[in-house]
């Protein structure tokens, strides 16, 4: 109420003012304002009156008030003609104002006014600009008041065409002042500022058409050339309100809400729709009362004619607002439309937080969107404008989060009904979110339970193989023990025997065959016990395993003399691991072993044993040698070793040349 207060008595006060002033040229010259005026000049100054009043009155504001001002003197200006014929000779001697009739003279006064309101609306539309201060307003206002009144006292002819000269140059200057100011506001490409760039290049082209008539009429009018009728001008002048009511309907021209700016236009609209409906029925009761022979059934006839030729017509009209005054609606509806069916169809969350968050914000023309679950806080985001509606996400009455959304880049705010479908989309969000964490819940359970199912697969037959390598081991020691181990024990007694009875140059030679079978009952023994308490012993030390091997191969008797194989051996004193993986080693290292004895030639090797990730092991001798490209066939000893080392996952190298000793190198991986 107290805008209206302060911006209603200035308007009312300059429309009383030019009231008053009509009157007094209309007593001065004895003539009616209705005579000076045509009925097309009064139609255009009333478009222009109710163009420029309309804004003030719906959203009052100081600039919409000057705008309303200019309208006012505007209307006023342009509703008394003015064609060529209506110039006065201008003779020298008296002043210029007494030789002009006073509605011209007026015209005179409300043009003077007009070009500094002009500069002055500049500097507020379509939004204010800081290059204009009070102090240049003044000095335009001082300007205009000083130009036109030395011309209406001019009383010679030189001075007179100064001062229309001067006048004609502040014409010019103030409509190039104004278009140039929209010019610049069209020219801002920053996003905030994007829907002033748009209200400014619909006014720069309706006030560049509508004045460039006005401005050209003084040019033919000083040359003579009456080429361009009052009615022309006015005709032009149409295309002010025409351009300011589309900004108003379409870009928000003046902050008028849309519901308002809506109801002004169907208001309209229901008035021509309702003079149309009364012309047909009119025309359509006058036309069956000349047809029919019964005249009161004129009326009744020629209503029921005018309401089924009326509903399509309507039908038509109500189409083209709706995509005119609704294209914002008309789009929120489809992309809801289109959010409720992707919703229908996700079953993962990502798809729907990506919808919420990024599709629809996009299609509606929200500035953001911000999709809070928990544990979230259902705050709405720091550093983002304020949020214009919010919804908490409940499914089942379990709080699942919340929902907001930012200001529309273009229209207004979302209205009632807009409010209520976006809550519909919300709950229904909601439904779906629950729905794709159960499914992405079950999904991952389903997961670990095939996981789970796989492990424990892999276990049962772990130990399926475990077992039948523990029997087969049993098996096998069982055989030897049977089989073998009673054949080396007879052998050792059968050397011991002949011993007892044989010549002294047989001694020796039994003797020693006695203490290999000895030893070969020993290692026979020693490979039993490995093979029974295989499934008993989880980890074997390595290094005290090979240097049994390596002391029983010492002290066997070479055929020269001396130890069969001297063997060093360069390992911890504790080297633990597991016992499939020891066993593996230590027979690998006692076929290489016996290989040295067998083929090289050599009575001394080494074995180095180390250990980080996987077991490391070194078998070097400085015996003969062999070509390993060429290895003889019939020969099992390589073969054998890489094919264990293989089987648990390990690698294998021989380096070997004749002349110059072998190399065999292995590693086995250790479980971590």
């Amino acid at each position: 109420m107290k805008k209206y207060v302060t911006i209603v008595p200035p308007i009312f006060a300059v429309l009383l003012a030019e009231s008053l002033a009509f009157g007094w040229a209309a007593q001065v010259s004895g003539e009616s304002v209705r005579s000076e005026m045509t009925l097309f000049s009064m139609i255009v100054s009333a478009l222009i009156l109710i163009t420029g009043l309309l804004p003030a009155l719906v959203r009052p504001s100081a600039d919409h008030a000057l705008v309303a001002c200019f309208a006012v003197v505007f209307a006023f200006f342009i509703s008394i003609p003015f064609e060529f014929s209506d110039l006065p000779a201008l003779r020298p001697g008296p002043h210029t104002y007494e030789l002009v009739r006073p509605f011209l003279l007026l015209k005179i006064a409300n043009a003077a006014i007009l070009l500094p309101m002009a500069v002055h609306i500049a500097s507020f539309f379509p939004r204010r600009n800081s290059y204009l201060s009070a102090r240049r307003l003044f000095a335009a206002y001082t300007f205009s008041a000083i130009a036109t009144t030395l011309f209406l006292f001019a009383n010679s002819a030189w001075t007179r065409i100064g001062m229309v000269a001067l006048l004609f140059g502040w014409v010019t200057f103030v409509i190039g002042f104004f278009l140039w100011n929209l010019l610049t506001v069209t020219r801002d490409t920053r996003p905030e500022n994007a829907r002033f760039a748009q209200q400014a290049r619909i006014v720069l082209f309706s006030v560049f058409i509508a004045e460039l008539p006005l401005w050209l009429r003084p040019l033919t009018i000083a040359l003579g050339y009456n080429f361009l009728p009052y009615n022309v001008i006015l005709a032009f002048q149409l295309f002010v309100p025409a351009g300011i009511t589309y900004a108003v309907l379409r870009h928000d021209l003046f902050g008028i809400d849309r519901i308002l700016r809506r109801t002004l236009a169907y208001g309209a609209v229901s008035i021509v729709l309702l003079t149309l409906y009364l012309a047909i029925t009119t025309t359509l009761t006058e036309l069956f009362a000349s047809s029919l022979t019964s005249r009161p059934l004129a009326p009744l006839v020629s209503l029921i004619v005018a309401a089924i030729l009326f509903e399509p017509s309507r039908r038509i009209i109500q189409t083209g607002l709706d995509k005119l005054l609704y294209p914002d609606r008309l789009k929120f509806q489809a992309a809801i439309r289109a959010a409720q069916t992707s919703l229908a169809r996700a079953n993962r969350r990502d798809q729907i937080l990506r919808l919420l968050t990024e599709s629809f914000p996009a299609q509606i023309g929200a500035e953001w969107a911000s999709l809070r679950l928990h544990p979230e806080p259902d705050v709405p985001p720091s550093g983002l404008s304020t949020p214009v509606w919010h919804s908490p996400l409940t499914a089942g009455g379990i709080g699942l989060g919340g929902y907001w959304l930012g200001t529309r880049r273009d229209g207004p705010q979302f209205d009632s009904d807009e409010s209520a479908r976006l809550h519909s989309l919300a709950n229904q969000a909601a439904f779906a979110l629950a729905y794709a964490n159960a499914y992405e819940s079950l999904y991952e359970l389903n997961q670990n339970l095939e996981t789970r199912v796989k492990e424990q697969t892999a276990q049962t037959l772990a130990d399926r193989q475990s077992i039948a390598a523990y029997e087969e081991r049993q098996r096998i020691a069982r055989n030897l023990h049977d089989s073998v181990t009673q054949s080396i024990f007879g052998l050792h007694l059968m050397a011991r025997g002949l011993k007892a009875s044989a010549p002294d140059t047989f001694k020796t030679q039994l003797a020693e065959l006695e203490s290999l079978a000895s030893d070969i009952l020993r290692e026979m023994r020693l490979m039993l016990d490995q093979l029974r308490n295989a499934s008993a012993e989880e980890t074997l030390n390595l290094t005290e395993a090979v240097q049994g091997q390596c002391e029983a191969l010492a002290r066997r008797a070479g055929p020269e003399g001396g130890p069969l194989l001297s063997v060093r051996v360069e390992a911890d004193e504790a080297l633990v691991i597991p016992s499939s993986v020891a066993e593996a080693a230590l027979w690998v290292i006692r076929e290489a072993l016996q290989n040295i004895v067998k083929h090289s030639g050599s009575r001394a090797a080494k074995v180095t044993l180390a250990r980080d990730s996987s077991l490391r092991v070194r078998i070097e001798d400085d015996g003969a040698g062999f070509d390993v490209s060429g290895a003889p066939a019939g020969h099992y000893g390589l073969r054998g070793m890489r094919e264990r080392v293989l089987a648990l996952g390990g690698e294998i190298n021989v380096d070997s040349a004749m002349g110059r000793g072998t190399i065999l190198s292995f590693s086995l991986p250790l479980p971590k």
